[in-house]
């Protein structure tokens, strides 16, 4: 069984995200209960082995429902939809970090974003298909369903204008 790069590093940096949280979580816990401390923070986490198979779980599902792919029928050309797709992007806090042919890259510029983005996955690729007119956005799944319902209702309602 093959897993892509791309899908290792993200399990890697979901261990690590959900790990940072749960421990600095615990860490509050144990700081705000310093006048009833009878144990120590390593007494915190009770039972090491589960909590370590629900870190390596939750990287490795985390990647997989939260990352997508997502086809948009452009209703006009690609030529006069690409100003208004980086336009978009633009508007909601993305900027164009390259563009090659027909793919678009754009990342977030807010930077807190993209750490609270699993670590700088803060990308999202759009790529063009001349054969069906559309474009295909890749990336963050709650940004990639907010910025295709953009694109579409854009290039809706400037051909009709």
């Amino acid at each position: 069984m093959f897993f892509p790069p791309r899908y290792i590093i993200r399990v890697i940096k979901s261990i690590l995200f959900v790990a940072m949280i749960v421990v600095l979580v615990l860490l509050f816990i144990y700081l705000m209960s310093e006048k009833n401390r009878v144990m120590n923070f390593t007494d915190l986490i009770v039972k090491p082995v589960p909590m370590l198979v629900f870190f390596v779980l939750y990287g490795l599902v985390y990647p997989l429902v939260s990352f997508i792919n997502k086809k948009v029928i452009l209703e006009k050309s690609y030529s006069e939809a690409k100003i208004n797709i980086i336009d978009i992007f633009e508007k909601t806090g993305y900027r164009l970090e390259s563009e090659s042919g027909n793919i678009l890259i754009l990342r977030l510029v807010n930077n807190w974003a993209r750490v609270t983005r699993l670590f700088w996955e803060d990308r999202i690729s759009v790529e063009y298909s001349s054969e069906t007119n559309s474009v295909s956005l890749s990336g963050y799944r709650k940004d990639v369903y907010r910025l295709a319902k953009h694109i579409e209702y854009i290039t809706r309602t400037e051909q009709t204008n």
